[in-house]
């Protein structure tokens, strides 16, 4: 009887775990833990991949341009583009604070489903090599499938297949049930404000080919200490206990090695942030020995880096923060890629 009871109360306390675990896996209930958009984001784009398979038939009739970055490459206008380029069908698969890892992700499954883009666009930064970096609550947290996780796990590590299997099996590691913060959140007068925003995010990001909905849309920052200051603030937040990841720069190589392989065509670029930003990075001990490897790689697999800070092609002058250029930029920035991509890879239509 004494054996039956010492099991009856381990398994009562597990059944009862599982239970309020359950609960935080009700979407009310998960954004009531944190009025935060990171999530909508990652979802919108796993959707959107979705879409892409299913529809890819219909990309046919174009070329298809698949971009893969950070922040600093998510916000295109759709419509813009569209305008500006009717040959070209593209699909922006960026997500903020990003890295090869994810990169290679939203790749893999492209090409696993038989889809073979006529240029990948892929962004590279010392920031997405740092083993130090957010990667854990970010990009492993809301992104990644079990098999993709399992395929790669010895380039992810034991740790972060760990952490990874931890997150899916239980919905409290992501969404603590601190219930005081909760309650504050669902009395927050701006609660209803902040759902119609996250659903009008998510409904932009499938509607409008992943290009993102920005929150301060044309808004440009005129206030050069205002500038100094953000980037400042970048800066600490993204290179805080930099330490080269050797998981990162497998990720890079092998995304490069597969694309080489397939004869698929890719442009790497290393954009540009405000000039306050780009004078604190240019002392960083760490960038020399970053961009020396990534540059090793790269011409390794035949996408050498397109390093916007020296290409005459592209210009901006104007910052919504420190680490980001204004949306007007975006033209410059989609010239100077289509430029370079005539100049590699058709320049007799130049």
């Amino acid at each position: 009887m004494k054996k039956q009871t010492f099991l009856y109360y381990p398994l009562l306390l597990l059944l009862l775990v599982f239970l309020i675990d359950q609960i935080f896996r009700v979407p009310f209930v998960q954004l009531l833990t944190k009025l935060d958009l990171t999530p909508v984001n990652y979802t919108a784009k796993k959707d959107l991949l979705e879409k892409i398979i299913q529809n890819r038939e219909n990309l046919k009739n174009k070329k298809l341009m698949v971009i893969l970055g950070s922040s600093r490459l998510l916000y295109f206008d759709a419509d813009d583009l569209k305008n500006f380029y009717p040959d070209w069908e593209i699909y922006n698969l960026s997500s903020a604070v990003t890295t090869p890892a994810y990169y290679d992700y939203n790749l893999t499954k492209l090409l696993d489903a038989g889809i073979r883009p006529d240029l990948v666009l892929m962004e590279t930064d010392p920031n997405q090599f740092n083993q130090n970096s957010i990667f854990k609550i970010s990009n492993l947290t809301f992104s990644f499938d079990l098999p993709y996780v399992i395929r790669n796990s010895s380039l992810f590590g034991k740790d972060h297949v760990s952490f990874f299997l931890g997150r899916r099996l239980f919905a409290v590691g992501t969404y603590k049930p601190y219930l005081d913060q909760m309650w504050r959140n669902y009395t927050n007068s701006n609660l209803d404000g902040f759902i119609s925003m996250k659903q009008t995010t998510y409904d932009h990001i499938l509607n409008k080919n992943g290009h993102g909905l920005s929150p301060i849309d044309n808004y440009v920052e005129k206030d050069v200490n205002m500038l100094d200051m953000t980037s400042h603030r970048t800066l600490d937040w993204l290179f805080s206990s930099y330490q080269p990841s050797e998981m990162q720069f497998a990720f890079y190589e092998k995304i490069l090695a597969r694309l080489k392989m397939e004869k698929i065509k890719s442009i790497v670029i290393w954009p540009v942030s405000s000039p306050s930003f780009e004078a604190l990075l240019s002392t960083h001990p760490a960038l020399p020995a970053w961009e020396e490897r990534v540059d090793k790689v790269s011409n390794e697999n035949d996408s050498p880096v397109l390093k916007l800070k020296k290409d005459p092609n592209y210009s901006c002058n104007a910052f919504a923060d420190g680490g980001h250029i204004s949306k007007e930029c975006y033209h410059s920035l989609m010239r100077a890629v289509l430029l370079e991509y005539f100049r590699r890879f058709e320049p007799a239509r130049l």
